[in-house]
């Protein structure tokens, strides 16, 4: 067969985008199909689209200690509206941003609805009412997911998509789902000064995640004033037609908001790419392996699509390990050992295994810790101090580290340093002996290491 392009990637999201310009940058003829706005929900409706609030947010709540720093502000206006247009001109400019490197890097780009018709064949019914017939030697799908509950805006009650869409500040928001989605957007919303109340069924916050996120999130939130309910299953009414839910918690309290977050989990967005005409499922999890292959050797699926992880730090890293397959350069995925990032405030940031998953598994583990305030590299630390938490798991017999997460804003910089010295195969002794920059949040990387590998010496 005679392909017209090499590998074709359905999807703009943080997973397409990666897949469509590594694609192209190696030499391949890449189509990127999209079926609706140019970077799709991570631009719009997902990850940089919260990180837009978030930063509006941020900024709102520095503007409250210009005291500190010698300054006097007057009169500041911010609200959710204004908020909203922010945000929204941030995903355009962003949108803009990927469209110029499509064309820097001569990827062929076209909107419309894909279907797959075979391993290497899938028809485009675009705007203008045409199909279209594609055939292309690899397809890479990467449309990600949705939130699994539908909203019902006549009653105030939302999923995370819509609930970015909702012009109108609410005076309660309750936040069903304690997941990374719930916390983000209650700790954003919070900031406006409305009562927020988060709850989640399981034990702990962010209870897919080691322990100790959990809790400083649960710090977090309690100390900006957001109602913390665990433990607390939350059962969702019926379809209404109009007025406002109410909800009866277990200790017998009955809460009425404005406005209903939920935010319990999401679905893969392939129900309607023609993937039962591969003998795939529709609707489903797309099933990968470590290449990010699904079971048709042609066909790839990589970020939410796949259910390994809905984050976009982990839908790049999958989008590299396909086209590095293509490529003909074996790579490989393993979950464990790509660095998983959160886009919370505080961020984040984790690789390799957790306390709990190492005592499971027999690891020899011995695990070093820090957590307190400390100064970087920012000079605003002069002034206020900054947070971190740094936990590390570390083979009590060869050293090596097993895992480690980090709670702050240089949260991507320890994970970066200690990802760093598992792919060298460094061990913790050596990123120990390092001379760090002073101040810097690598710097209480190695302290919090040397304190297994300077012991005190007697005299």
């Amino acid at each position: 067969m005679k392909y017209q392009y090499q590998v074709a990637v359905i999807g703009s999201g943080s997973a397409g985008q990666e897949a469509c310009l590594k694609a192209a940058k190696a030499g391949l003829r890449t189509l990127l199909v999209e079926e609706r706005t140019l970077g799709s929900m991570s631009f719009h409706c997902g990850s940089y689209a919260v990180r837009g609030l978030r930063a509006c947010a941020s900024f709102f709540k520095r503007t409250a200690k210009a005291p500190k720093v010698g300054t006097s502000l007057d009169l500041i206006e911010t609200g959710w509206k204004s908020w909203l247009t922010a945000q929204r001109r941030n995903s355009s400019q962003l949108s803009n941003e990927f469209s110029q490197a499509i064309d820097r890097e001569k990827v062929d780009l076209k909107f419309g609805r894909a279907r797959l018709i075979g391993p290497n064949e899938m028809t485009i019914d675009d705007p203008k009412g045409r199909n279209l017939r594609i055939t292309s030697k690899y397809i890479i799908l990467a449309t990600g997911s949705r939130p699994s509950f539908a909203s019902q805006p006549e009653c105030g009650i939302l999923n995370s998509d819509y609930f970015l869409w909702q012009a109108t500040a609410a005076r309660h928001l309750f936040v069903i789902g304690g997941g990374y989605i719930g916390c983000e957007l209650a700790a954003v919303y919070r900031d406006l000064g409305s009562q927020v109340t988060i709850a989640e069924a399981r034990p702990r916050l962010l209870p897919n995640w080691d322990p100790v996120a959990g809790e400083r999130f649960r710090e977090v939130l309690l100390g900006a004033g957001v109602d913390v309910l665990v433990n607390e299953p939350i059962e969702l009414p019926p379809p209404m037609v109009d007025g406002t839910p109410s909800y009866k918690l277990t200790g017998g309290a009955v809460i009425q908001p404005d406005i209903t977050l939920v935010a319990v989990g999401r679905k893969p967005n392939s129900d309607e790419l023609g993937l039962e005409s591969v003998g795939l499922t529709s609707g489903a999890w797309i099933p990968v392996n470590e290449s990010m292959q699904t079971p048709v050797d042609s066909i790839y699926a990589v970020g939410d699509v796949n259910g390994i992880s809905l984050l976009d730090s982990v839908a790049v890293a999958q989008a590299k390990v396909a086209v590095e397959n293509i490529l003909g350069r074996p790579a490989r995925f393993d979950k464990r050992w790509f660095s998983q990032f959160l886009h919370t405030d505080p961020p984040i940031a984790s690789i390799g295994w957790t306390e709990g998953e190492a005592k499971t598994a027999g690891l020899p583990a011995e695990t070093l810790s820090w957590s307190g305030s400390l100064f970087t590299d920012d000079d605003f630390t002069t002034v206020e101090r900054e947070r971190m938490t740094i936990k590390c798991l570390i083979d009590a017999e060869s050293e090596r580290f097993l895992g480690c997460i980090a709670i702050g804003s240089r949260a991507a910089e320890i994970i970066n340093l200690v990802s760093t010295a598992v792919a060298s195969g460094q061990s913790a002794r050596t990123i120990a002996s390092l001379s760090a920059v002073h101040p810097s949040a690598t710097e209480a990387l190695v302290r919090t290491l040397r304190q297994r590998f300077e012991r005190p010496i007697s005299v």
